[in-house]
């Protein structure tokens, strides 16, 4: 079986340790996204930029993540 390199989702680091991969997120980002999410609210898992409308908030992504996410894939 090969193995198959895994990279973090925000900044292309290779991930090693099992919580990383679970995560796909490294450790350093990890705190950065934890320490953005305490001192500003929500924030979208696409862009990382703050997001404040319920509908946004809901769905956990911002209108121009979900807008060109559609686009895509029609």
């Amino acid at each position: 079986m090969e193995s198959e390199a895994l990279f973090c989702d925000k900044c292309g680091r290779q991930l090693y340790a099992i919580d990383e991969i679970d995560l796909g997120v490294c450790d350093n980002c990890k705190t950065s996204i934890k320490e953005v999410t305490k001192n500003r609210g929500f924030i979208c898992w696409a862009c990382g930029k703050e997001i404040a409308t319920m509908n946004e908030i809901a769905q956990g992504i911002c209108h121009n993540c979900k807008a060109y996410i559609i686009r895509t894939l029609r």
